[in-house]
């Protein structure tokens, strides 16, 4: 089974991203993949308010990444964590696919022309390669 990296917003409406963050874990599941998503999982034992504990966060789910064999990058917003999240990604070449928040693919050949991408959607995910 493959392992597929769930990418997407925590801070801000934590309450709503979790919510998404569960429906897009879910789907990975439902259609065949074992989801990783460690904004599920971390803010459980560690306070994302706290910096350092905010960034062990981040590095324990980067290390989650390390095992992935695909990153899956929701929504149209592109956060802090995440933009890091997305450098460690490109450099460890892991492939990657883009969902709006419905969950419905956007396709790098058409990005210039989706209205569901900003420049900076566009600048943060440049460079990685897709599936």
């Amino acid at each position: 089974m493959k392992r597929v990296f769930i990418c997407s917003p925590y801070r801000g409406d934590v309450e709503r991203n979790l919510k998404a963050a569960r429906k897009h874990a879910r789907m990975a599941a439902i259609i065949g993949y074992c989801p990783m998503a460690p904004h599920l999982m971390f803010p459980q034992f560690l306070n994302d308010n706290d910096p350092e504990q905010r960034i062990l966060g981040i590095t324990l789910g980067v290390e989650q990444m390390k095992v992935c064999d695909e990153i899956w990058i929701f929504g149209g917003r592109i956060s802090n964590g995440m933009v890091f999240e997305l450098e460690q990604a490109k450099e460890l070449g892991i492939p990657a696919r883009l969902y709006d928040d419905d969950g419905n693919r956007i396709s790098p050949a058409t990005m210039m022309i989706d209205d569901r991408v900003s420049e900076e959607y566009r600048k943060a995910i440049h460079g990685l390669k897709f599936v």
